[in-house]
């Protein structure tokens, strides 16, 4: 595993984070045995997003005998259980104190490394919900504040100064807009978190002309060039690893989360971590990500083929 800075805190963690989410079919003891699992990889570095009760004292059963200075946790904030037991968006001050006195004290933590505030629009953030996070920061209950989101809103927290930590997606299809963002944040010293790096538009295999008729296969070796269907084809890798390895190759980002709650994908995309890029793939990676757009065709080339 390859470990990078935790921006200018000192610490550093893994360059890749495990997310663990609400699962109805994990008992407590399967969370232990996920997070050991992750931890015997090399991973020591956690984003909780449920709240379900056999994941909180999972997370708190695994990480006890761990020293808490070796281990990074981050909360996703923003969601409540409503009294019909419906989940429901909460950025209350009351709310957030709720959550982060009740998750340190049933996990045994003694302090978040950072809560995550979950996609807050400007309306749902109050500047009194602000200040109840940066009391609890003073108290020690969180070391980091952080913000996640892909709107227009994220520009406007990550300029605020409001925020120490921001995750933001970042993938191989990732843009001027997200890259300028991810530029912004660290310009801030801000931590930043890279997520959906295997994003949707790369998930289905290209589909590119070499099938011939009559069951035959027409060599075209320039199939797919300018594509993303190298994904598929690149010899003892999948498109996900390929897509994980890239994100990676960003140095601003200080850990790729990664959401898992089987053994074997933990120890799977783990593994990611130690290797390097294929030679060539990353050429093929810019080729695809400035190819032009495929233009539509005009009703007058319509006509002349039909």
């Amino acid at each position: 595993m390859r470990y990078r800075p935790l921006g200018n805190t000192g610490m550093s963690i893994s360059s890749m984070s495990l997310v663990l989410s609400d699962s109805g079919g994990m008992r407590e003891a399967d969370w232990v045995s996920l997070i050991y699992a992750a931890l015997e990889s090399g991973i020591n570095a956690f984003e909780i997003t449920g709240s379900q009760p056999t994941l909180i004292d999972g997370v708190g059963q695994a990480l006890q005998a761990i020293d808490r200075r070796l281990v990074f946790v981050a909360w996703r904030l923003g969601w409540s259980i409503s009294t019909s037991g419906q989940a429901v968006r909460d950025f209350s001050p009351e709310g957030l104190a709720q959550v982060v006195e009740s998750v340190v004290a049933r996990t045994g933590l003694t302090y978040l490394d950072a809560t995550i505030l979950d996609n807050p629009q400007s309306e749902e953030l109050s500047p009194r919900a602000l200040d109840m996070l940066r009391r609890l920061k003073d108290m020690g209950r969180i070391h980091l504040l952080g913000v996640t989101g892909r709107d227009d809103a994220m520009d406007a927290y990550i300029s605020s100064g409001a925020f120490d930590l921001v995750a933001t997606p970042f993938s191989l299809m990732s843009g001027w807009k997200e890259r300028l963002r991810v530029k912004a944040a660290t310009d801030r010293d801000m931590v930043v978190l890279g997520y959906d790096y295997y994003p949707d538009g790369v998930r289905e295999p290209s589909q590119t002309a070499n099938g011939g008729t009559w069951g035959r296969t027409t060599a075209k070796p320039l199939a797919g060039m300018g594509t993303y269907a190298f994904l598929d084809r690149t010899p003892h890798w999948s498109g996900e690893e390929i897509c994980l390895a890239y994100a990676m190759t960003e140095p601003s980002l200080c850990t790729v989360q990664v959401a898992a709650d089987k053994i074997d994908r933990v120890e799977l995309m783990a593994a990611v971590c130690e290797r390097e890029l294929p030679s060539g793939v990353p050429a093929q990676i810019e080729m695809a990500r400035f190819a032009p757009e495929p233009q539509a065709e005009q009703p007058a080339q319509k006509a002349r083929r039909a």
